[in-house]
């Protein structure tokens, strides 16, 4: 029947009618939110399943991580060229995890950061009270601690950022350390071109958040030093340096060429 046929009768009914209302109403706004709440929820776990982070999910529940950094040459409040702190921070991005970012200057280290951090060293990343470094240990226990979205991977790393270390720093160009570079870019270059577009296959692991800060390293500073580019026929590599620079996490996180190739110079012309 409806209710609304009620308005036209007797006032003792329509009295009635009138209390009963609110409870109606808020009976019927209590069902309506409960339907709200359990499609979030699944929406959520939906959006888990796929490997994807919920929306703010990370923000809502997680504390900002306290993660010390490489400041930029000459310029202490600035981003430095580390590849390996760029992939904490990249692992931490890709998680939506919130994190408080301290730029260290490695050339004049302050106390505190000695005291806490004996050997010196960035990355580390602060966990229960404690810092841990090593960009491997760290992004393991990020891993763990907060899977969601699951970054690890089977997959090994490749060699190329030692042969393209030794290539950059070499000054005989007949000591096949340049071959030994491009054979570690075709492999991978064969490797992406049966698993990419990454290398794990569809979704960012925490192997391309390895590799992706040192084939920036590796585009930036042997085009400058040697005049040297990656060939054109590794087409996935290109595709896929393409697709990892491009991300949001590596824009952010990234710094700026004229850093990297300042970082980098003492080792080229000692």
């Amino acid at each position: 029947m409806n209710p609304l046929r009620f308005l036209h009768q007797s006032h003792p009914i329509t009295v009635k009618l009138s209390s009963s209302l609110p409870n109606l109403i808020k009976s019927l706004s209590a069902t309506l939110s409960l339907h709200r709440s359990t499609d979030s929820i699944e929406t959520l776990k939906r959006t888990a399943h796929a490997g994807n982070p919920p929306p703010s999910m990370a923000a809502a529940v997680v504390s900002p991580l306290n993660v010390c950094v490489k400041a930029a040459a000459g310029a202490p409040n600035i981003l430095g060229d580390c590849p390996f702190s760029q992939r904490v921070l990249l692992t931490l991005n890709e998680k939506s995890l919130p994190y408080n970012m301290k730029l260290i200057n490695v050339s004049n280290k302050p106390q505190w950061f000695l005291e806490v951090n004996p050997e010196g060293k960035v990355p580390v990343l602060e966990l229960d009270g404690k810092w841990v470094s090593d960009s491997d240990v760290i992004t393991q226990l990020i891993e763990e601690r907060y899977p969601i979205p699951p970054l690890s991977t089977t997959s090994e790393g490749s060699k190329i950022f030692s042969t393209f270390v030794t290539f950059l720093t070499s000054k005989d160009p007949n000591d096949g350390s340049e071959q030994a570079l491009l054979n570690e870019l075709r492999a991978l270059d064969e490797h992406l071109k049966v698993h990419g577009p990454y290398v794990n296959g569809e979704n960012v692991s925490a192997v391309d958040l390895s590799l992706a800060p040192k084939l920036y390293h590796l585009e930036v500073t042997l085009g400058h030093f040697k005049n040297w580019t990656v060939p054109e026929d590794l087409a996935h590599v290109h595709a896929y340096m393409k697709s990892l620079f491009a991300r949001e996490s590596f824009v952010k996180t990234s710094a700026a060429k004229e850093y990297v190739i300042a970082g980098w110079e003492p080792k080229v012309n000692p």
